[in-house]
């Protein structure tokens, strides 16, 4: 058995830190004008698509702003829409929730959107990982984003307690927001998407084993 190299892990962990932080600074820096903040979320997909393939990048941000000026215009076209939809359910949420409501048809519409907005955001987080290994057009990816969310519902409850509770940690930490932000919430939907992308192909290769 071998023996765990702890300086050599150290070194490692190092390295995936600064890239990180790196990365998440790109991705803050591009999105100010806020117009940008769907290319820049698409460069961060795109930076860890890349990593999880095992793929390396001599320079995170290089790497990081040649994809944001490649894929600037086309990134609009699919992502465009989830977004748009994604903030419109996030600040209907966030209004219901600071409104102070007596009717009891309200309390139920507010967790209805709580839910949809919830189940969407799940669906968004895997269509943005999704965009980046399959091709076709963004209505074809947003509906198999949205059966590898709901065909795997353990992951996906794991990926929300997950961003959830990085969502937490940040906020008791704010000066982590500045390197975690973004690229902890997308290194969390690339790892669960993968996830769920083995266990589909594992389905998939076990029924047909079993036909034969």
């Amino acid at each position: 058995m071998k023996k765990f190299d702890f300086s050599n892990g150290i070194v490692i962990a190092t390295e995936w830190i600064s890239r990180l932080a790196i990365a998440n600074l790109m991705w803050l820096l591009c999105s100010l004008p806020i117009v940008t903040l769907i290319p820049s979320t698409n460069a961060l997909f795109r930076l860890f698509y890349l990593w999880s393939k095992g793929e390396d990048t001599p320079s995170t941000a290089k790497f990081f702003w040649h994809s944001f000026k490649k894929d600037f215009w086309n990134s609009y076209k699919g992502g465009g829409l989830v977004w748009g939809v994604l903030v419109v359910l996030l600040l209907d949420s966030w209004i219901l929730t600071l409104l102070a409501q007596t009717q009891s048809w309200l309390h139920i519409y507010k967790y209805v959107l709580y839910m949809t907005t919830i189940l969407f955001s799940l669906t968004a987080l895997y269509y943005f990982s999704l965009s980046k290994k399959l091709s076709g057009s963004g209505p074809k990816q947003l509906l198999a984003a949205f059966w590898l969310m709901i065909g795997h519902p353990v992951l996906s409850l794991l990926l929300a307690v997950s961003c959830m509770l990085l969502v937490i940690i940040l906020l008791r930490f704010p000066a982590l927001l500045f390197f975690f932000s973004g690229s902890g919430i997308v290194g969390l939907a690339t790892m669960y998407t993968n996830k769920a992308i083995y266990h589909s192909s594992m389905r998939r290769k076990k029924k047909i084993s079993e036909e034969y």
